[in-house]
């Protein structure tokens, strides 16, 4: 099953969020925008609307400001901005300069009722305008009245351009936005998962040996899966340590039985029952033997796949060439030792001290004058040679030494159960051991284990 990486379907969901939002925010701000420059638009036009009626001269025939408008708009041709003042009784009109020979033209006469509205026209020079439209009627001095239609407009040219420029910033501005978002997002995601690549080391570490125990000092939102892990680390030590002991507790009972047995076989023999005695005493070995055989089996430190270890090969070699150095059988033997010291195989110091004794130990055991330890490496495993000068096994006695779990002392060859041990830790550790016939005398063990991968 392929894994989903956290990390990426955090940020996936954080990005998702962030433009989401910006996308409403930019709608929202683009037509808050739009909609402030339209009032101001609408307050403008309502502002010169006004001073256009108090310029405005009712007396005289054709409507007539009686001083021009300020802006300056209003004079040039297609300037902007628009008036229009028609009497709707005489028909008379007037215009301001920047309407040139056009007129406006109201799509709805219905406007015309006396209050205020605000249109939509097409201006003098074919594009939108907005209109402020109001009929009037105003007093004159000598009695009666006069009613005038009243446009003021302004096109929207400029509006719908300094819209459009704002939008263009604004999506701009929210991009950059969104990208320095993106890396705050990125950067708080990292920061709030740092504590797992901790963890991550800290299994590492507990897996290799180092450590013992995850440290407790976690953010409080991982504390509870460290203590579970902490706590299944203790309950699996206990367990460990528990049948380790009644495995211990069983064997030192039965080897007192055994000694009493033992006992009896030397009274059958000194009773003149030699075959009673042999008997036995044969079964008291093997079963001391089976004991022995399951004892140390338990000892071992059980591996799994997600397990990464590393012992250095030399110095352990050397360890336990030194012990054996200075027993009866190995004080007289020649013993050399050509292993690169920057070799590490991924095994357990343990183990990889139990397996050497064993293979070391038989060799002093059958060894006449020396014993020859050298390690070869490739790219993914080391291969420990050892050869001993001893009388060698016969063909069939070599390959029954292959086989996991045979023991050895009922095939002659008085080496006993060590190297079925030997063959359970080899392969216990993903490795493999062989045994061959040196060519003259002597034998070979040839052990494969993989180099470690864990750096010391």
């Amino acid at each position: 099953m392929t894994s989903v990486s956290l990390r990426l379907k955090l940020f996936a969901t954080s990005a998702t969020t962030i433009l989401i939002a910006l996308i409403i925010a930019g709608f929202a701000i683009s037509a808050l925008f739009a909609s402030h420059v339209e009032n101001n638009l609408k307050s403008d036009l309502h502002d010169q609307f006004n001073r256009l009626v108090s310029q405005l001269d009712p007396a005289i025939e054709i409507p007539t400001l009686k001083t021009p408008m300020t802006n300056p708009s209003f004079a040039i041709p297609h300037g902007g901005y628009y008036w229009q003042v028609t009497d709707p009784v005489s028909g008379q009109q007037s215009r301001s300069r920047s309407m040139w020979d056009e007129t406006f033209a109201l799509p709805d006469l219905s406007v015309l009722d006396g209050r205020a509205h605000t249109i939509e026209l097409i201006d003098p020079e074919g594009t939108l305008a907005i209109a402020w439209v109001q009929r009037l009627q105003f007093n004159l001095e000598g009695g009666g009245s006069r009613t005038f239609d009243i446009i003021m407009a302004r096109d929207l040219v400029h509006f719908d351009i300094a819209i459009a420029k704002f939008r263009s910033d604004l999506f701009i501005s929210l991009v950059i936005l969104a990208l320095v978002l993106f890396i705050a997002a990125w950067i708080q995601i990292s920061l709030g998962l740092s504590p797992f690549k901790s963890m991550r080391a800290e299994i590492n570490a507990i897996r290799t040996g180092n450590a013992s125990r995850m440290d407790e000092k976690q953010p409080r939102e991982v504390l509870p899966l460290v203590l579970e892990m902490n706590k299944m680390l203790e309950n699996q030590e206990q367990s460990i340590a528990f049948a380790r002991t009644r495995a211990s507790n069983l064997a030192h009972s039965l080897k007192t039985h055994l000694s009493v047995m033992q006992s009896e076989s030397e009274n059958f023999r000194s009773s003149g029952q030699v075959e009673h005695a042999d008997t036995i005493e044969k079964l008291g070995q093997d079963m001391h033997a089976i004991i022995d055989h399951q004892l140390r089996l338990s000892r071992l430190k059980t591996r799994t796949n997600a397990d990464f270890l590393s012992s250095p090969l030399r110095s352990n070699v050397q360890k336990v060439v030194n012990a054996l150095a200075r027993t009866p059988q190995g004080n007289t033997l020649n013993w050399r030792v050509e292993i690169d010291a920057s070799l590490n195989v991924d095994i357990d110091a343990s183990d990889l001290i139990e397996l050497l004794g064993i293979l070391l130990e038989n060799a002093a055991n059958w060894a006449t004058s020396e014993v020859n330890i050298f390690a070869t490496s490739d790219d993914k495993t080391t291969t420990l040679n050892i050869e001993d000068d001893g009388p060698g096994l016969t063909s069939a006695q070599t390959a029954q030494l292959g086989k996991r779990g045979v023991r050895l002392d009922q095939q002659g060859t008085g080496t006993g159960i060590g190297l079925s041990i030997a063959s359970e830790i080899v392969a216990m550790n993903h490795g493999t051991i062989n045994f061959t016939n040196k060519e003259g005398k002597g034998l070979h063990v040839k052990v494969t284990l993989p180099i470690s991968s864990v750096q010391n």
